[in-house]
């Protein structure tokens, strides 16, 4: 996914110059001041939303050559992009990179393109399918907090994974490195609606393991009835509902939901808590719910499938 998000951020910077203060909307500031600038971006039409958003429908950006796309010169193609709100501020040409933009919500349907990225599940037997994105965040730099409303990424007709979260200790000022060292977990949900990925995913890893499907499924589940048997209340329920879920990897029974709520905000430096009995829900909050949950399936291990 890098690859994908590196791609749509360089598409978002070239769209997002448009920030001329005497425009009446996003649109007007795009085509006025920046459209004539970008010769590697184009669309088929465009519409204004709101006094700051824009659609655009039927992108073509040609993004340049780089580590991220392989260094090679990229195509991405876009349906629609729709943004509903922007910090145009944050992408002016003389604003320093070092700043991250404080908010954005915005949605990209239908995207596809040429680099490895969009070829890479080939071998695993996943069609080549369009990418949906769904982003929404605000940084507020006073507090130092992050939240993270959505970020959804869709492989049509293969699976959804959706997550959002609260991150305190971080600011428009911090870089990714410094966010996992000094960001602090608040809460976090994490979603994976699987339809088909799981079930072509599966049998190709086992295959580059020297492994049968069912030989991988059952390593997995009986690890995990390894942890469980000293887990009890609220920690064996989810595990229930996350072994579940395994189990049931050729057709899942609906999406597993993942939910983090510490206690007190965690880092990375209390991972090494997990490993104590009912840490999971006492001290990390972890919740999972799986509409095909099974009770005493996480202790259970393989036989329970």
């Amino acid at each position: 996914m890098r690859i994908a998000f590196a791609a749509l951020v360089s598409a978002l910077l070239l769209i997002g110059f448009a920030s001329g203060a005497s425009a009446q909307n996003g649109l007007e500031r795009f085509e006025k001041e920046i459209k004539p600038q970008l010769e590697k971006l184009s669309y088929a039409s465009a519409q204004p939303l709101g006094a700051s958003g824009f659609i655009l429908n039927g992108v073509v950006a040609v993004v340049p050559a780089s580590a991220a796309t392989g260094d090679k010169e990229s195509t991405i193609r876009i349906d629609r992009i729709t943004v509903e709100d922007l910090d145009f501020e944050r992408l002016k040409a003389d604003t320093s990179p070092d700043l991250a933009l404080r908010f954005a919500r915005l949605k990209v349907e239908g995207m596809t393109g040429d680099d490895e990225m969009y070829t890479a599940l080939a071998a695993y037997g996943v069609p080549k399918v369009p990418l949906d994105i769904a982003l929404d965040y605000r940084i507020d730099p006073a507090v130092r907090v992050l939240t993270l409303n959505r970020l959804e990424v869709t492989l049509r007709g293969q699976a959804r994974l959706a997550l959002s979260m609260i991150l305190d200790g971080v600011s428009d000022k911090t870089d990714i490195d410094a966010a996992r060292d000094e960001g602090r977990l608040r809460s976090a949900s994490f979603t994976i609606d699987d339809k088909e990925l799981l079930a072509k995913l599966i049998p190709a890893v086992a295959s580059e393991e020297g492994l049968k499907s069912e030989e991988l499924i059952t390593t997995a589940l009986d690890a995990l009835a390894g942890f469980a048997r000293v887990q009890t209340g609220e920690t064996l329920k989810a595990l229930d509902a996350f072994a579940s879920f395994v189990g049931d990897w050729k057709a899942p029974k609906g999406p597993l939901v993942l939910g983090l709520k510490p206690t007190k905000t965690a880092g990375l430096e209390d991972i090494d808590k997990i490993m104590v009995p009912d840490a999971l829900s006492t001290i990390f909050g972890f919740t999972a719910t799986y509409p095909g949950a099974r009770a005493g399936a996480a202790k259970a291990g393989s036989t329970a499938k």
